[in-house]
């Protein structure tokens, strides 16, 4: 359990660190202690890591009274944020103990933990279908329109079961919802020029992907670009 919080510890940091080198990112000292504050709601976890800030100061210009003269004010804003899991320190040593009670008389708490698992994964896809695939609310009024909504929701899951069923083989049991964050971070970039022959071109690449989205291009056996223009 311990290691899945660890995971959505590490990732929250790590997306605000790449966000400290974009032009919108949140840079601000107030809000990037704000925003690691906020992070810091799995209580069982940030006692294990040391985070670091490195702040510099950021000349900062503003108007007062309409005066052309510029007043030159020093802003704080976060350069890096690094951290690190502090030594001698087992994240795993209090991971506590889950109890499952049931009316099987299965004889092995593996099957046990199998069926329990199946009645997770029927749950889970309910909640995508409804939430992530739009399976419902149904605005059609006719008969036809309602079923090929539905069966377009059922095709729909059956990519993500088996996308997630490839992931599996591998060793990576993320939700849909976590698969869809993580290749969100991978973005199509269209440039838009005009020759002199007032034509317009259109050129369409892939931005370079990150570690996680490599993984799963790697376990999937895809390609990093999915197009090129």
């Amino acid at each position: 359990m311990n290691e899945q919080f660890r995971s959505l510890f590490e990732a929250g940091l790590q997306q605000m660190a790449d966000s400290l080198t974009k032009k919108s990112g949140v840079k601000q000292e107030d809000k990037a202690h704000e925003r690691i504050g906020r992070l810091k709601q799995y209580p069982s976890l940030q006692r294990y890591f040391d985070i670091e800030t490195q702040v510099c100061d950021q000349p900062e210009t503003k108007q007062k009274n309409n005066d052309t003269d510029n007043n030159k004010e020093k802003s704080r804003i976060v350069s890096s944020v690094k951290w690190a899991v502090k030594e001698k320190v087992d994240i795993n040593t209090r991971i506590g103990v889950y109890f499952l009670r049931t009316s099987l008389e299965a004889k092995s708490e593996e099957n046990v933990c199998q069926f329990y698992n199946t009645i997770r994964e029927i749950e889970a896809t309910f909640r995508v279908l409804k939430t992530d695939l739009d399976l419902r609310p149904i605005y059609h009024q006719k008969d036809e329109n309602t079923m090929s909504h539905l069966h377009l929701g059922l095709l729909a899951y059956w990519l993500v079961n088996t996308f997630r069923h490839q992931l599996k083989k591998k060793g990576i049991h993320s939700s849909w919802r976590e698969i869809v964050r993580t290749m969100n971070t991978q973005m199509a970039v269209t440039t838009l020029a005009q020759n002199n022959h007032v034509e317009v071109i259109m050129i369409r690449r892939c931005s370079e992907p990150n570690q996680p989205v490599s993984k799963l291009y790697d376990a999937l056996k895809y390609k990093y670009a999915p197009f090129v223009k």
